[in-house]
């Protein structure tokens, strides 16, 4: 089995390609669109619903025709009910240097994690597509678990733009005393007394 590098991958203004028409298609296209991303789905067949979202719908009728539907994409989706055909779509996006990810098939080149997001704070699980809906399940527990620490998210940003100018060492040693330390001073939201606090670190802090 494949082992998987996590990354955050910016797909905003760039060309993604999705094989199929069907209910997981329209997921994976109202994902993409959520990101940005200018999204084309080939397929013969669309649920109803492609109509009312932004995608720019291609034919697949001629299914020799992937390498040209295929160029200039960053990103390829086979979610297509035919496996064989999915399983080219990954050969030909390999031989064109594209990363593709097949549905319901564990080999693929990405797959999409189950994802928690509130604001900048993005957690992404993954069971390395063994057990999406686990993945699922893991993404809504940690959110919830976790939904009291981002609490001290805004201060904490703005605790970190006014110390731009610092030494990268010391701004980390200083949020990390303030998480560590000072946690429900940041949950407080008490810009004076946070930032006073931030001028305190700042000459104990070497």
């Amino acid at each position: 089995m494949k082992k998987y590098l996590p990354l955050m991958v910016n797909v905003h203004n760039k060309d993604v390609i999705i094989f199929g028409g069907g209910k997981v298609a329209l997921r994976k296209a109202k994902k993409l669109l959520d990101l940005g991303a200018n999204v084309y789905v080939a397929s013969n067949g669309f649920e109803k619903e492609f109509n009312r979202i932004n995608v720019k719908k291609l034919s697949l009728k001629e299914k020799n025709k992937i390498n040209a539907l295929l160029k200039d994409k960053v990103l390829a989706i086979a979610a297509t009910n035919d496996k064989e055909f999915n399983l080219k779509v990954k050969e030909e996006s390999k031989k064109l240097g594209i990363m593709c990810n097949v549905v319901d098939f564990q080999d693929s080149d990405v797959i999409f994690p189950a994802v928690f997001k509130k604001g900048d704070v993005i957690i992404a699980v993954s069971s390395s597509g063994n057990l999406p809906y686990f993945s699922e399940f893991l993404a809504y527990k940690i959110g919830q678990m976790i939904e009291p620490y981002l609490k001290v998210y805004p201060a904490l940003k703005k605790v970190r733009k006014s110390l731009r100018n610092v030494d990268t060492n010391k701004k980390k040693k200083i949020q990390k005393e303030l998480l560590n330390k000072y946690f429900e001073l940041l949950r407080s939201g008490k810009w004076e007394l946070i930032e006073k606090k931030v001028d305190e670190l700042l000459k104990d802090v070497l």
